[in-house]
């Protein structure tokens, strides 16, 4: 394992496609298609956290989105990845405040939305006001919210 993704408790190697991971996408297609709100849950070590960043390309998209400012041509890919699964993944930072979770998400799904509209659009057609290509958000490490976070509506997807 690289130092890098034992620092962000990442295993390195291939992905190893399992029964709970093909029963995660199940659900996250589910949530996606219907609008629920779906909850994984089990043992610590089986795959959750790794089947929903793979899921959401967010190993392929996560240093674009953080590191975010001016764009190259190869981050076509990224934005092609993110078309694909329509999804952010969001993982708290311990006793962080209501409004610290509320802002980075938003600012997020801001992103995603904006690397998404550049993969569906034509260059040089701009885009008239918000659009909202973000169909999911997985929020791992859902015990460090709050519970006024929980109590919070979210903003319509």
């Amino acid at each position: 394992m690289s130092e890098t993704a034992a620092r962000r408790g990442r295993r390195s190697g291939p992905f190893i496609v399992t029964k709970e991971h093909r029963r995660f996408v199940e659900l996250a297609d589910a949530v996606r298609r219907e609008g629920y709100i779906g909850v994984c849950y089990g043992p610590a070590g089986v795959g959750k956290t790794l089947s929903a960043r793979r899921y959401a390309h967010w190993d392929t998209a996560e240093h674009l989105l953080h590191s975010w400012g001016p764009r190259e041509d190869s981050d076509a890919q990224v934005y092609a990845a993110l078309d694909r699964s329509r999804t952010v993944f969001y993982t708290p930072v311990v006793k962080g405040t209501h409004k610290q979770f509320g802002s980075e998400l938003d600012e997020l799904i801001q992103r995603v939305d904006i690397c998404i509209d550049q993969h569906v659009r034509p260059r040089g057609v701009t885009r008239r006001g918000r659009s909202e290509y973000v169909q999911l958000i997985v929020v791992d490490e859902a015990d460090r919210l709050s519970p006024t976070a929980f109590e919070t509506p979210p903003r319509p997807l």
